[in-house]
């Protein structure tokens, strides 16, 4: 895929419906690890600013008590 985006690859084959692209795109196991790899890290980032953000909210029982 090299970080082209299936809709763009859709549009440039010509395809009328996604699931035609979708019929013919094989995605190496790598790139579904990149993906894993890419999610896994932004949601790691998310929890860790939520959390902070409860801490500094005084939410967390026993803060700020």
């Amino acid at each position: 895929m090299a970080g082209v985006d299936l809709t763009t690859v859709k549009e440039l084959l010509g395809h009328k419906s996604l699931t035609m692209t979708l019929r013919y795109a094989h995605l190496a196991p790598s790139h579904k690890a990149r993906a894993v790899e890419i999610l896994d890290n932004a949601l790691s980032i998310n929890l860790s600013a939520n959390y902070t953000k409860t801490i500094q909210s005084g939410m967390v029982r026993g803060v700020g008590s």
